[in-house]
């Protein structure tokens, strides 16, 4: 005979609902492309595409000229990635399954953990990329220092709350 198991404590139930929250943001960056690797290398390929794109309309422009202290395209990367951290979070939250959706059939699951699974996975495929594009421009261009990496990495978490609290209500 099949028997349902309840969580005996508050923080069994915690972990309980932390796992499935982390099964799901895994689903959920799988679903699209069927590999991690894959998802990732289309959000880097992204991101340096806008860089370059911005890099070229800045330099024929004639902006590039703007004084600006330290790096002038790891100044455009910053606004980049926060741009991209907020739409990709915006529309996770926007496309996460809703109370119709099949998945929602199973027990455990319900919105809240589809939408903070949705969220997470773009967190996590944004942060990824941030730190392989970062990595790839120190190593291969020019060595980067960054003055506040903590308040810098902030902006990335604003960009990404401000993108959840758009997906809500959108």
């Amino acid at each position: 005979m099949i028997k349902t198991t309840r969580p005996r404590s508050s923080l069994h139930s915690a972990i309980n609902i932390a796992e499935l929250i982390y099964h799901a943001a895994v689903r959920d960056v799988r679903k699209s492309d069927g590999n991690a690797i894959v998802a990732l290398v289309k959000n880097i390929m992204t991101v340096v595409i806008m860089v370059l794109a911005f890099y070229f309309m800045f330099t024929v422009l004639g902006l590039k000229s703007m004084k600006i202290r330290g790096d002038f395209l790891l100044f455009m990367m910053s606004g980049i990635f926060v741009y991209i951290t907020h739409i990709k979070a915006m529309s996770a939250v926007m496309g996460a399954e809703g109370p119709a959706s099949p998945m929602m059939q199973h027990a455990p699951m319900n919105t809240v953990i589809a939408i903070c699974s949705a969220a997470l996975s773009s967190l996590y495929i944004q942060v990824l990329s941030l730190f392989v594009v970062l990595f790839v421009y120190h190593v291969g261009f020019v060595p980067i220092s960054i003055y506040q990496p903590i308040q810098a990495f902030g902006m990335i978490l604003t960009a990404w709350f401000t993108g959840i609290s758009v997906g809500l209500v959108l």
